[in-house]
């Protein structure tokens, strides 16, 4: 069976919805957005994604997720990891609640990995949906709406609120894991911790004289001690993602950032980026962002205005 990553594109043109945006613009390459569910007739897709989503369901359903179906008939919080395979299948009309979808770029480092290894959202091996009673209804819900008046609201930090309110409700995750799931990590899970521990000690990329160390698979499985196939392998595996695909969206992702945040020439951001020469870094960065770097800053500053 093939199964297919859906990016956040393909979400919003699957649900027929307009695609926000500071989307549009590709601002900073971060992306947060709540809604409320409404009625659904349809089976989503079973596929995995290049996002995170967490869903408050009301109203009866079918949740599948590596091939295992939770029946539904009761208020639940569904985590979804993007590099596990899911759908949802609505058994009534009477669909409610919320949910929410970011990508990494909006929140690369907001918990530890020790936190996010207890977290349904972050490790698959955990359950990751929740019948909730009476009060955990209210609860939750309430984290919703309060992300949804934030993300209306016109405050200038809001997205630093949102992000708040996302630790929480991930926490609250944690929280509802029956004692003693957590299991111990195998070797293949902390060499994939590692890898990540050690691809977000990169970032953030804070000055022009201090470039990025590890750019390529080989560099991380140099220091990681194993041979570069066998990293290779394992993050496939474990996220759907290969090893370059994952480093080439953190430094696009840094770039977009660093185009947006700071008053450096595309040669300063190059050479930070751990790239040689810029034309080398302009023509990476069109091939992932479909657009030059100069034309992306000048984009921003546009629709700013």
């Amino acid at each position: 069976m093939d199964i297919k990553t859906e990016t956040l594109e393909q979400f919003y043109e699957r649900t027929r919805q307009h695609i926000p945006k500071e989307m549009q613009n590709n601002i900073g390459g971060a992306h947060f957005n709540v809604k409320r569910r409404c009625t659904v007739n349809r089976v989503a897709p079973y596929n995995r994604r290049d996002y995170y989503k967490i869903c408050l369901v009301t109203g009866k359903g079918v949740h599948l997720s590596n091939n295992k179906e939770t029946l539904i008939e009761k208020p639940a919080i569904l985590f979804s990891n993007p590099s596990t395979p899911s759908s949802y299948q609505a058994l009534d009309e009477g669909q409610g609640g919320f949910y929410c979808l970011f990508n990494d770029a909006f929140f690369s480092s907001g918990l530890k990995n020790e936190i996010k290894y207890e977290s349904p959202l972050f490790n698959d091996s955990l359950q990751s949906v929740f019948i909730l009673n009476d009060d955990d209804l209210i609860r939750f819900s309430r984290y919703f709406t309060d992300m949804e008046e934030l993300l209306e609201g016109t405050y200038k930090f809001k997205y630093d609120m949102i992000r708040n309110v996302l630790q929480t409700l991930i926490h609250e995750g944690i929280k509802l894991q029956q004692p003693g799931q957590i299991k111990s990590i195998n070797p293949a899970d902390r060499l994939s911790s590692r890898f990540f521990s050690l691809l977000d000690q990169q970032f953030p990329v804070d000055s022009p004289s201090n470039p990025l160390q590890l750019t390529m698979p080989s560099a991380y499985a140099e220091r990681l001690n194993v041979h570069v196939n066998y990293l290779n392998n394992l993050v496939k595996r474990t996220t759907g993602k290969t090893t370059s695909a994952i480093i080439h969206e953190r430094i696009i992702a840094e770039a977009k950032i660093l185009l947006l945040n700071t008053n450096w020439d595309a040669a300063e951001i190059a050479y930070c980026l751990g790239f040689d020469y810029p034309s080398h870094f302009n023509k990476y960065f069109k091939q992932y962002a479909s657009t030059t770097p100069l034309l992306f800053r000048e984009t921003l500053k546009m629709a700013s205005n």
